[in-house]
């Protein structure tokens, strides 16, 4: 169902790998300024929180991949 809403937005598999991506260099962006702020384990939870999106990313991509290869495996017309 989700899969197809976000096919249904245009949303891809190549834009959820980015997204997954994009997760993971987000997460060390906190832990790489939390040395100038002086709270690091804020820091360090918050860019772990980040980096646990990735997965989700990826495996929404598999699936929208596998909704897309469908989709053009169906005969048009």
């Amino acid at each position: 169902m989700i899969v197809n809403q976000m096919h249904a937005l245009g949303i891809n598999s190549d834009v959820l790998q980015a997204m997954g991506f994009a997760s993971i260099f987000a997460s060390i962006a906190p832990w790489r300024t939390a040395k100038k702020s002086g709270d690091a384990a804020h820091a360090e939870r918050f860019g772990i929180f980040i980096g646990l999106w990735a997965p989700t990313f990826f495996a929404l991509a598999g699936e929208v991949a596998v909704h897309e290869a469908k989709k053009d495996e169906l005969p048009s017309g």
